[in-house]
């Protein structure tokens, strides 16, 4: 079989016939790869062969070339190919880079050159950079220069080091180059690959070895002589009378290297140039808005030459046009090289709305939202716009709001101008470092010209001023009364959305303020009781008419604006009736189910459940479970009824997030203990716990388990007195049924990711049922509690799993050590041989413990170890654990695939000389945090302010009984009440800590202390002592 029907056969439809290609390729690459290797590029060399083919046979090379080139790959297998067929492939990829018209081509050559080359050049291929720069100056052959300056690209990007580029001269020598290129009478295209390959070498200059004393100067130097040039370059496209879209592309790419030069160097260039870059970015703006805003229709208005959409490549370069105005205008003002009028005419004409994006709103709801959210990923001519106005200086947005108000007070026969120059005071609003309000602007008559505009005739006008108004009152807020106008602004625009013909784009507008208003104000508290309710239902039927026609972005937006009505008056949302049969509920229920598989979704739905039952009444919270548990308990069931595992679906995973919102919402007191807690609906937990009970034991789906975790710890948590009395069809009990899924969760046949509640669930069930269990069931279920930690490999998991040994060492820690050491054993990874409980947790919850995240959880993880450390127990001071690591001393670079083959080395020390270790750590980071500053002594008036700081640098690195005697003293001159202030902040019990160990030696800390390094003794001298 030919290579070429190899390759074909490789895509082929049939699973059969591709995996045999696959096979014989492979078979034929190992039994010859010289031979293979150099068909291929025979293959990609030839203009007979098919494009895709050409692309094929260099992806197969590329992925050749690291098991068969060199041994200095390293997934090198062999045998290697020879010599005179490297050099062969080397000159033939050459040539098809500097002679194809075909992109994708050059594209796949180049990644072969560029592979090739990390293994041969300089060495083996000393003439290729010459070859690329003969080839880039070929002025003669355009695909030539186009091809290696790809080539150039692609090998700086990947290859050139910085000692490379710096000494080694090729920076220089690239650069030149370029520079040459870039001044000669070249198409378009050609400048256009070049500017690509500077922007690698603009990054190399805008990098921190770029500014050292001896470089820094001819950085400078170059970078004002660059910025000449593309300036130049700037202004001959400007003047190009050309209908090609090459011109386009090459002004965004020069406006992209304009921006990224000042951005980074703006102090260092010529005023003179800034101001010509300024008028050349105007002059260009202007054109572009006038042609963009003449040809919305861009069919026959390009010459087709290229595959490059034309609608994007305006955008993208009014994007990039506009990002450079923005940098240079915050040194120099745009009002003073055009005026005002001109300046607001080229921004309003690429702010229009087109009649295609008119008619596509009107369609698409969802995309309407998209853009008006800023969700959206496709880049519209408003984008570029919003980015600059919202950063514009005070004086050019001074100027601009004038003459924008002017105009809306004018335009009233173009319904899209007065819709632009909404949208145009909305960007001047959302900048809040500008200053645009002078005496002579009234805010109310302002506000009466907007709220004037408002109808039913012009649906995108009502919509542009609701969304508009919220920046209004958020701009002026100390101007204009909130309480008053903006209250009044918004109960208007509820009610005006609610009256008259159904219109979906002001619905849907007015919903959308609602999150807008809610970042600056909460209405919640300004309406009157009576008000309140009105508010909250006229915005829930608003919802309630858009879900039909809502989508994605849309659905976001609609539980955003549920959540916002809940919070007017939490106690009543629960209560009201939205429609015949529909309350909030179920108004949640059917926008969060209509797209399951939208994550954003499901985290905005269990925020608005969470919001609605937050501030519920028992009896309240009765008659919502009622409502909504049928929904959620039938849909699992008829998963758990298919028979078999139960396999992820979104609609089940969204059931179990919601399920764990309802049960985790019971409104009992949180955090109380076990007598004072457990008051559970029992018929709510009867009806929940069969369904939930049967689905766990019949999957081992990981997002599934995840989510039917959380759900059967709230249960645990809320509603653990039920367990006791429940009793199912076939008597087990509800323990029995309980221990049945808490020994699925520790099972080590679980993954991490499954089990990832497990540890929370061990620790519920303790702190609930500790005195209904015996000490042998304790002792079994800790057994196997340590057995998957042994096996936990992600942090979360281990985390909640070292969580259920905080919880126990904080109540009993002797019995806690005790237990692990006498009753307890595993098997040792390592050793295979067994080992006791605490050989087994410590060193894991020490390497735990380095990236522990949570507050909370960091504080008790302290406190336990603590406890730990001050028993002065023998067991735990003769186990030997990974202290600091020990730098690696030999020549070899190691990589991240060496890892396991050369792991990181340890000190090996104590265990309570690693918890010293660790706290101390916690203590250097605690204190860095900006509270940190709160703690430091004060200086008394009177004193010299540096006398406390001169005695800490007396003191230097005292020993342990020089650190005593400091704590001693001190202790004696503060009054008990300062020690008994009641803060238990995570800094204040390590200090406290360290300060009691030094006074008492507690836990031998005195051996321990003399173990330290000097930062650590450091670190403990500077809080215990001066704290």
């Amino acid at each position: 079989m030919s290579l070429l029907q190899l390759i074909q056969d490789q895509t082929s439809p049939d699973n059969s016939v591709r995996v045999a290609a696959e096979l014989n390729f492979n078979h034929a690459s190992h039994q010859n790869p010289s031979q293979m290797a150099h068909e291929l590029t025979n293959l990609a060399s030839s203009n007979d062969t098919p494009i895709d083919i050409r692309q094929a046979s260099l992806l197969h090379l590329k992925r050749l070339v690291p098991k068969y080139w060199s041994m200095g790959f390293q997934s090198f297998v062999g045998p290697p190919v020879d010599q005179e067929t490297k050099e062969a492939i080397r000159q033939t990829l050459i040539d098809i880079s500097l002679t194809t018209p075909y992109s994708k081509v050059r594209s796949g050559t180049a990644y072969a050159i560029v592979q090739i080359a990390s293994a041969d050049y300089p060495d083996e291929w000393p003439q290729l950079m010459n070859q690329l720069y003969q080839g880039a100056s070929n002025s003669d052959l355009e695909y030539s220069m186009i091809g290696a300056l790809t080539v150039l690209n692609d090998l700086f990007d990947d290859l050139v080091t910085e000692e490379q580029f710096w000494d080694g001269g090729v920076g220089i020598e690239i650069t030149n180059h370029i520079m040459s290129l870039l001044t000669r009478n070249l198409d378009a295209t050609i400048k256009t690959s070049a500017i690509k390959l500077y922007q690698n070498v603009l990054n190399t200059l805008q990098s921190p070895e770029a500014f050292t004393p001896q470089r820094k100067a001819g950085v400078i130097e170059h970078i004002n002589s660059s910025i000449v040039v593309f300036t130049r370059l700037l202004e001959e496209s400007i003047a190009a009378s050309s209908s090609g879209l090459n011109q386009v592309y090459l002004r965004s790419h020069i406006y992209r290297i304009i921006g990224s030069i000042l951005g980074s160097f703006d102090k260092k260039v010529n005023p003179d140039i800034k101001k010509k870059i300024t008028e050349l970015c105007l002059q260009d703006f202007g054109r572009l808005a006038e042609f963009m805003h003449t040809n919305q229709k861009l069919d026959g208005v390009f010459d087709n030459e290229t595959d490059m959409d034309p609608a994007n490549l305006l955008i993208d370069l009014l994007n990039l046009l506009l990002q450079s105005l923005l940098i240079v205008q915050q040194t120099l003002r745009i009002t003073d090289y055009i005026s005002p009028e001109s300046l607001y005419e080229s921004v309003k004409k690429v702010s229009i709305l087109s009649e295609d994006l008119i008619q596509d709103y009107e369609a698409d709801l969802t995309l309407f939202v998209s853009d008006m959210t800023g969700l959206s990923t496709n880049l519209t001519t408003r984008d570029p716009v919003h980015e600059l106005l919202s950063e514009l200086n005070d004086h050019d947005s001074a100027q601009l709001f004038k003459t924008v108000l002017r105009s809306l007070s004018t335009n009233s026969e173009n319904w899209k101008v007065q819709e632009a120059d909404l949208f145009l005071l909305e960007c001047l609003f959302t900048n809040d470092d500008s200053e645009i309000f002078d005496n002579q602007t009234s805010l109310t008559d302002l506000l009466g010209l907007v709220t004037g505009l408002i109808s039913y005739e012009h649906s995108f006008i009502t919509a542009r001023c609701f969304l508009m108004l919220p920046k209004f009152f958020e701009k002026f807020s100390s101007q204009i009364s909130v309480p008053s106008f903006g209250l009044k602004t918004f109960i208007g625009m509820i009610e005006f959305s609610t009256q008259g013909e159904p219109n979906d784009i002001i619905r849907m507008s007015s919903l959308m303020s609602l999150t807008l208003y809610k970042n600056f104000t909460d209405f919640g508290k300004l309406l009157e009781p009576v008000k309140k309710n009105e508010i909250q239902l006229k915005i829930f039927q608003l919802v309630n008419s858009l879900i039909e026609e809502s989508e994605d972005d849309g659905l976001t937006s609609l539980l955003e604006a549920i959540t916002f009505a809940i919070d007017v008056d939490p106690l009543v949302s629960s209560k009201l009736s939205v429609a015949s049969g529909v309350n909030v509920i179920d108004l949640i229920f059917k926008i969060s189910f209509k797209d399951a598989s939208n994550v954003q979704l499901t985290i905005d739905s269990t925020e608005s459940l969470s919001t609605l039952l937050s501030q519920i009444s028992i009896d309240d919270y009765i008659v919502c479970c009622e409502k909504s548990l049928p929904f959620i308990i039938n849909l699992i069931d008829r998963e758990v009824k298919k028979g078999g595992n139960v396999e992820y679906t979104p609609d089940l995973y969204l059931s179990l997030e919601l399920l764990s919102i309802i049960i985790d919402s019971f409104p009992s007191e949180k955090g109380s203990d076990s007598d004072a807690s457990g008051n559970f609906p029992p018929q709510i937990f009867n009806y929940v716990f069969p369904t939930v009970r049967s689905l766990l034991l019949s999957t081992t789906d990981n997002q599934i388990l995840q989510s039917g975790g959380e759900v059967f710890n709230a249960m645990i948590k809320e509603g653990w007195n039920n367990f006791l009395t429940f009793q199912d069809e076939s008597n087990e009990s509800g323990m029995t049924s309980l221990l049945r899924i808490v020994s699925k969760f520790l099972s080590p046949e679980l993954s991490d990711s499954a089990a990832m509640n497990c540890g929370l669930i061990v620790l519920s069930l303790l702190q609930k049922f500790q005195s209904y269990l015996d000490q042998s069931f304790l002792s079994q279920l800790l057994e196997a509690t340590v057995n998957r930690l042994v096996l936990a490999q992600e942090p979360v998991t281990i985390e909640n799993l070292i969580m259920v040994f905080c919880n126990l060492v904080l109540n009993s820690p002797s019995e806690m050590i005790d237990l692990l050491v006498n009753q307890i054993s595993v098997q040792d990874a390592k050793t295979n041989s067994k080992i006791d409980g605490l050989s087994a947790v410590l060193p894991i919850w020490f390497e735990s413990f380095e990236v522990t995240r949570g507050y909370e959880k960091i504080k008790q993880n302290v406190l336990a170890l603590g406890k730990i450390f001050t028993l002065d127990d023998k067991r735990v001071q003769s186990l030997i654990v990974n202290g600091d690591i020990i730098p690696y001393q030999g020549d070899l670079i190691r990589t991240r695939s060496m890892a396991k083959s050369m792991p990181d080395q340890y000190t090996q020390i104590p265990a309570s000389q690693k918890i010293l270790k660790l706290l101390i750590s916690e203590l250097s980071f605690q204190c860095q945090q900006p509270e940190a500053s709160d703690y430091f002594p004060e200086v008394v008036d009177g004193e010299d302010d540096g006398e406390g700081w001169e005695d800490m640098d007396d003191i230097g690195v005292p020993n342990y009984e020089k650190l005593k005697s400091y704590v001693d003293s001190d202790d004696e001159d503060e009054s008990n009440e300062d020690h008994a202030s009641g803060d238990d902040s995570l800094l204040k019990i390590l200090v406290q800590f360290f300060r009691e160990c030094t006074m008492k030696n507690l836990g031998n800390f005195q051996a321990y202390y003399e173990l330290l390094d000097d930062d650590e003794k450091r670190t403990v001298t500077e809080n215990v002592v001066f704290e």
